[in-house]
């Protein structure tokens, strides 16, 4: 069950990537897909964040239609960066999260475009896209969490109103 709701949501993210752009175009510098990874690694174990980083990259290079496992490389490799760093260091609350996928989008971006460059290829991403990519990423983040901590909020609330909660 847990497989089927992490691809569940690796494909929603993925279609909010493709398509929310459409809708408004500041909404194309946010990276959806790097926001689920980041929380799986902080939350999850270091061979399940591993495994969803590379779904997501691979997701991430088939719908963007790149070179296919540049984006896989990238998403693993930041995946696995971030699960061992918060093995060492504790990432708790909304605002640390926030900044740590605002930091793991900057170095994403880097990786993402250090191999094009390599590769002899036209960089996707230019100077100011970068760090503007970041700031979204880590904003979009601390904007979902705290929606999700208000909603989880109202629902205990509401539950607590029709007798169904915890009682001290």
């Amino acid at each position: 069950m847990n497989g089927l709701r992490t691809a569940g949501l690796l494909f929603a993210a993925g279609l909010l990537q493709v398509f929310l752009p459409r809708v408004w175009f500041p909404l194309g510098a946010v990276d959806w897909l790097l926001i689920y990874v980041i929380h799986e690694a902080l939350s999850a174990s270091f061979r399940r964040s591993i495994l969803v980083g590379a779904a997501a990259g691979l997701l991430q290079d088939g719908l963007s239609g790149g070179i296919v496992g540049l984006h896989a490389f990238a998403k693993t490799t930041i995946a696995a960066l971030t699960s061992s760093a918060g093995n060492l260091l504790v990432v708790r609350g909304t605002m640390m999260q926030a900044l740590a996928t605002g930091a793991a989008a900057l170095l994403e971006s880097l990786i993402v475009v250090a191999w094009q460059t390599m590769l002899v290829r036209p960089a996707s991403l230019g100077l100011v896209e970068i760090p503007a990519r970041a700031l979204a990423t880590g904003a979009a983040t601390a904007a979902l969490f705290l929606a999700g901590a208000w909603f989880q909020q109202r629902q205990l609330r509401r539950g607590r109103a029709r007798g169904r909660g915890f009682r001290i």
